[in-house]
C-alpha cells in the first residue's frame, strides 16, 4: 500500500514509518523542515518537504496514495494570539480540502482523549473542534479516531519540580488509577488502521497502562532512590504559576481545566462508558520508568 504520514519523525510518526515499511509498504513522510529529509530517507521512507498549511501540497503528497495518517502538530503555548481551540480546527479543515481534492478515501485521525466533548476536557476540547471538522468529509471516504490517553513523556514535566521539592506539584489527585500510554502503542494501532480494508466511521481508545498518584510517585522514587510527594494545590493557583512562566492566558486557563476535569473524574468519562473501544498496549511504567530515570539523571 502507498501510505502517507504527517507527523515527520516525530515519537509516534517515526516508530509508524518503520514499522509500516518493515511490513513493505511505501511510505511519504511528510516535514515542514528541509534537513529531516535525510533522516526520512534513511528510514526507507520517501521524504515530502512541505507545509500543511499549503493545500496544494498536501493534494499532490496525498495523490494516489491509499491511507493517510493525520495529526495535528502543537502550537506555542505562549503566544497569546493564537487561539488554541480554533487552531487545529483550521488545519483539518485544509486536511479535508486535500483530502477531497486528491481522491483519498482512508483516514486515521490522531485526536486524544476529551475529543468527544468541547466541555469538561479543558485544554483538550480543541480535539473536539478538530474531529467535528474531520466528521464534514464524505460518508464515503473512511475515517478512523484515535483518541490516546496521557503520554507517558508528560511525566517528564515534573522532573525540575522533583529535584527541587521532592516533590510533585499539580492541581490534581488520582485516586484511582490513572490512564497513560506510549507513542509505540499509538503507532501500532495507526499501523493497523492505515493497512486494515474495514470502511466506516470508529473511535479507538488507546492505553498502555494505569497507575494511581500514589503508585505513581512511589515507582517514579524507587527509580532514581529518593522518596517522592504529591502535592495537590488549587487549579487557580496552578494557573497563576503558568501565567508567571510566560503561557498565554488561554493555556494557561486551558490546562488548569485540563487538571480539574482529571480531578473530577470528566476527562476519563467517554473512555469509561466505551470500554470496548480501548485498546491496551505493550508499553508499562516499568519500561517507561527506564528512559525518565535517564532524564532524570542527565538533567
Amino acid at each position: 500500500m502507498k501510505i502517507v504520514l504527517t507527523g515527520s519523525v516525530g515519537p509516534i510518526s517515526k516508530p509508524l514509518a518503520e514499522q509500516l515499511i518493515t511490513a513493505g509498504h511505501e511510505v511519504t513522510v511528510i516535514s515542514s523542515q528541509p534537513a529531516k529529509k535525510e533522516e526520512i530517507e534513511l528510514l526507507g521512507a520517501i521524504a515530502a518537504i512541505g507545509s500543511i498549511e499549503d493545500i496544494n501540497f498536501l493534494s499532490k503528497t496525498f495523490a494516489g496514495a491509499d491511507a493517510a495518517y493525520l495529526m495535528e502538530p502543537t502550537v506555542n503555548m505562549f503566544d497569546p494570539s493564537v487561539d488554541l481551540l480554533k487552531n487545529y480546527e483550521k488545519i483539518c479543515n485544509r486536511y479535508i480540502k486535500a483530502v477531497m481534492d486528491s481522491g483519498l478515501k482512508r483516514v486515521v485521525h490522531l485526536s486524544s482523549i476529551g475529543g468527544h466533548s468541547a466541555t469538561g476536557n479543558g485544554m483538550l476540547a480543541f480535539h473536539f473542534y478538530a474531529e467535528q471538522a474531520i466528521k464534514k468529509l464524505p460518508e464515503e471516504i473512511s475515517v478512523k479516531t484515535l483518541r490516546p490517553v496521557s503520554f507517558y513523556s508528560n511525566i517528564l514535566s515534573f522532573i525540575p519540580m522533583i529535584k527541587e521539592y521532592d516533590a510533585i506539584i499539580t492541581s490534581y489527585h488520582a485516586e484511582t488509577p490513572e490512564p497513560w500510554v506510549s507513542p509505540l502503542d499509538i503507532a501500532a494501532v495507526a499501523a493497523e488502521e492505515l493497512v486494515s480494508l474495514a470502511a466506516g466511521r470508529e473511535v479507538r481508545y488507546i492505553v498502555s497502562d494505569e497507575l494511581n498518584s500514589e503508585k505513581l510517585t512511589r515507582v517514579l522514587g524507587e527509580a532514581i532512590g529518593k522518596e517522592i510527594q504529591w502535592i495537590k494545590i488549587a487549579h487557580d493557583t496552578l494557573e497563576e504559576s503558568y501565567k508567571e512562566k510566560g503561557m498565554s492566558p488561554q493555556a494557561a486557563n486551558g490546562f488548569a481545566r485540563l487538571n480539574q476535569a482529571k480531578d473530577s473524574g470528566s476527562l476519563y468519562e467517554d473512555l469509561i462508558n466505551n470500554k470496548d473501544k480501548i485498546t491496551y498496549g505493550k508499553v508499562k511504567i516499568e519500561d517507561f520508568i527506564k528512559d525518565f530515570t535517564k532524564v532524570y539523571q542527565n538533567s
